[in-house]
């Protein structure tokens, strides 16, 4: 059992992931879901992961994180996502309803409170997991392990030619996760682009028993699959589930044992993820490879437990 607390700016791909961990819980234990700025401003992740959580029945704490980068202006994805970060789905009035405090604060006292016990996912931006780890000494010592979606190691970036979004929206917190010497699971571009969503997907999950979250998958991935069609001509990747499914089941993938380094000053690498050589001894392995089949099955295993 993996007890994990997600960091989510919640768009298309995030809603997946959430997804899945809910209907993994024989595995996977959401501790804790923090929404912050992101795929849009912190207001409207903050809605969508509340939103999402009810109708997935997902009683863990959903909390507000950052809602800003740490040094550099805001960027959000809005020309991916649309105009809340989410579109396509439509909830209905939600009775669930933020916890109040400080999000960053619960989280660096739940992991020090276990340690060892949890594990942190952050599929946004990196800002709510930099301020942990630089506000309390106690927490990365703490802490199982990091898991991450950002980057883009050997491959270009999908925000500008060198980075990618999670990281270029916050290249200062990224730099220092990086740092930070927790051991680290990455899921950068150089993998996350070899998972596409299928017609053959889509069509399978049409056939499947009538749920809630059947009609959030089919009304959100029609949404993300004409706009991410529309900027590149590519069916979807699914970024942010790699980071569930690797926790479900690591050997759905291969990695490479790499120091990260990211780039906080060139004008035109503002954000650009860099490997250094093989290392076993490097605290950050990154996926290289993904088991396409093996992959979908552990999601449609996923699917059929959600109301």
């Amino acid at each position: 059992m993996r007890r994990v607390i997600l960091d989510v700016d919640t768009g298309h791909d995030d809603a997946i992931a959430i997804a899945m961990a809910a209907g993994l819980k024989d595995r996977i234990r959401i501790e804790g879901l923090i929404a912050t700025a992101g795929n849009q401003v912190r207001e409207n992740t903050l809605e969508n992961t509340l939103n999402l959580a009810e109708a997935l029945e997902i009683d863990a704490p959903v909390f507000a994180g950052s809602s800003s980068p740490l040094l550099r202006d805001r960027v959000t994805a809005g020309n991916i996502h649309g105009k809340n970060g989410f579109e396509g789905p439509v909830f209905p009035p939600r009775q669930k309803q933020q916890c109040q405090g400080n999000g960053i604060r619960w989280a660096i006292d739940h992991v020090i409170a276990n340690p060892g016990e949890i594990t942190f996912v952050s599929v946004g931006p990196w800002t709510d997991l930099a301020v942990m780890l630089k506000s309390d000494e106690r927490f990365a010592p703490a802490l199982k392990e990091i898991v991450l979606m950002g980057g883009a190691v050997d491959h270009p970036g999908n925000v500008t030619e060198s980075a990618e979004f999670n990281v270029f929206a916050d290249p200062e917190a990224a730099e220092i996760v990086m740092k930070s010497g927790v051991p680290t699971t990455l899921f950068s571009l150089d993998v996350t682009l070899k998972l596409l969503l299928t017609d053959s997907v889509i069509e399978k999950v049409k056939k499947m028993e009538n749920s809630r979250y059947k009609e959030i998958f089919l009304s959100s991935m029609a949404f993300y699959t004409a706009s991410i069609m529309k900027s590149n001509g590519e069916m979807p990747a699914m970024h942010d589930p790699c980071t569930i499914a690797y926790l479900a089941d690591p050997s759905i993938f291969t990695y490479s044992h790499r120091p990260i380094t990211v780039e906080t000053k060139g004008g035109y690498t503002y954000g650009k993820t860099t490997g250094g050589k093989e290392n076993p001894q490097s605290p950050v392995k990154m996926g290289v490879e993904v088991d396409n089949d093996r992959f979908w099955s552990l999601f449609f295993e996923a699917v059929r437990r959600l109301p």
